[in-house]
């Protein structure tokens, strides 16, 4: 079995569920949940985005062909 390091960047205080809904959209290749994090919380949201997109990139290097 394969294990998988990604950093993740400080997470602010109550931004937890932006940043977690930015990991699903970053996975998954979509922005479904863009417009919901309160704008104070955009950043998180951009974040769990990238974090969301390393981690895919990841599991896609150790799916085989």
């Amino acid at each position: 079995m394969a294990t998988i390091h990604i950093a993740i960047p400080e997470i602010p205080h109550g931004h937890g569920l932006s940043f977690k809904k930015g990991i699903a959209d970053g996975l998954l290749d979509c922005r479904e949940h863009e417009a919901t994090p309160h704008n104070t919380h955009s950043a998180s949201y951009q974040r769990g985005v990238t974090v969301g997109g390393e981690l895919k990139s990841q599991i896609a290097k150790l799916v085989k062909a």
